[in-house]
């Protein structure tokens, strides 16, 4: 996070107020941080400190970030802040963490060779782990080739935001990693180690550096639902909101008698009883059915630290496909098509023995989500390269496999075509007073 000091503040406040943003909005983050202050005021009468000014400050300049688009580009040139700002403007549940102090500082530098490596804070909770990083380099040639968070050399949880080898196009290098679990984490080791590889033309570079978690770990909130809804004939059961700091999950099944596979939940929600929302992430898959109970997890921004009257859950565009006709198969051997669903706008090709080309419309995420060899094997892990053409409305992936221990044909299992069920879900969620 941002270092806040006293000699900072003329500089900040001379960059600020030359800033045009719009009036208005900042009038209304002005007055609610005002408010804020007052409140805190009467509980505390020392806040003519100077750690109660800066308190104020930023959350002004955090509501400012949230309110105005144009401000927070501005402000990023600021040097020193420009990472938090990526962070308010777009993570809503971030902005709640900052005001909260529910983050740690870990300020941890390494440096190996004329790579510098720092450590910048980390959120923790239950259901993950986000930890903020700078790397500086001394030139743009670079990519990184991996990157986890472990126990005593014990991956911790998934890595579940990390561009594999991203090239880095400037000198310093800012992100974050997001640590995800289908299961509760466990915090009784708080040791941990980041472990981060990248290669240049001289070879490799590794880091393993160990930090600490040392404040309390906030305990979600679960609220049971166990409620089945009826979209367009098919039967979902909504089973479990939790809701922690760093993100919300709904927890839901298929039932096992609906005649259509349901694919993505492409448009989630919770909505509170000012109008509000809290939709899924950015880079949300729309859901996951890679755990033994057959769920679906689908995970939200959180609304952890705020005190709701009233929580609605809305689920709309959901991709559904009939179960008979929901994949493609192809015999690589033979170079043949066997099967494409007549129904659906997709075009099949094999220009060779290891080659796919597939063209369909475009709907915002890639066609297939497993492939599975004629016994039965997974073998989505054959797929060596993947490239994208895109042409609106159609995409096209031209993809590469290496199927030397696999039988054909090959199945794969379409995960995501826009298709939709003809309705939507608008429950509410009984809140724990």
């Amino acid at each position: 996070m941002t270092n806040w000091n006293e000699q900072d503040l003329p500089k900040l406040k001379k960059d600020l107020e030359a800033i045009e943003i719009p009036k208005e909005a900042l009038h209304q983050a002005r007055a609610r941080a005002v408010h804020q202050h007052r409140l805190t005021k009467r509980r505390k009468r020392r806040l003519y400190s100077f750690a109660s000014i800066a308190a104020v400050l930023l959350l002004l300049f955090v509501t400012s970030v949230r309110v105005s688009p144009v401000f927070a580009q501005a402000v990023s040139k600021i040097p020193g802040i420009s990472s938090i700002v990526g962070m308010i403007a777009y993570d809503k549940e971030i902005i709640d963490i900052v005001e909260n102090d529910y983050y740690e500082k870990l300020g941890i530098v390494v440096t190996d060779g004329d790579y510098t490596l720092t450590l910048r804070s980390v959120v923790a909770d239950y259901s993950g782990m986000t930890i903020f990083y700078k790397l500086e380099t001394p030139d743009s040639k670079w990519s990184i080739t991996s990157l986890d968070i472990s126990q005593q050399g014990i991956p911790f949880g998934v890595v579940g935001s990390y561009i594999s080898s991203k090239s880095g196009e400037e000198n310093v290098h800012e992100d974050k990693v997001e640590i995800t679990s289908a299961d509760n984490l466990s915090y009784d080791n708080r040791k941990f180690e980041f472990n981060l590889n990248l290669s240049d033309a001289k070879g490799e570079t590794k880091f393993s550096v160990p930090f600490a978690i040392t404040k309390p770990i906030e305990q979600p909130k679960v609220y049971t639902l166990n409620k089945p809804v009826v979209v367009d004939g098919q039967t979902i059961n909504i089973k479990e909101l939790k809701i922690s700091p760093l993100r919300a999950e709904i927890r839901l099944a298929a039932d096992e008698q609906n005649t259509m596979e349901l694919l993505k939940f492409t448009s989630v929600r919770l909505i509170d009883e000012n109008g509000e929302d809290w939709a899924q992430p950015t880079n949300n898959s729309g859901g996951s059915r890679n755990f033994p109970d057959g769920d679906v997890r689908l995970f939200l921004q959180s609304n952890y630290f705020r005190q709701p009257e009233k929580l609605t859950l809305v689920m709309e565009r959901i991709e559904a496909l009939p179960k008979v006709s929901n994949y493609i198969e192809v015999d690589f051997e033979q170079k043949k098509v066997l099967y494409v669903p007549s129904e659906l706008d997709i075009t099949v090709q094999i220009p060779s023995k290891n080659t796919l080309e597939v063209t369909y419309p475009s709907g915002g995420w890639l066609l297939f989500s497993e492939m599975v060899d004629q016994k039965g094997n997974d073998v989505s892990g054959n797929l060596m390269g993947m490239r994208l053409s895109r042409e609106r409305p159609y995409v096209t992936e031209f993809s590469t496999f290496d199927f030397k221990n696999a039988v054909n044909p090959i199945r794969f299992n379409i995960g995501s075509y826009p298709q939709y069920l003809d309705g939507r879900v608008e429950i509410d969620i009984p809140l724990n007073k």
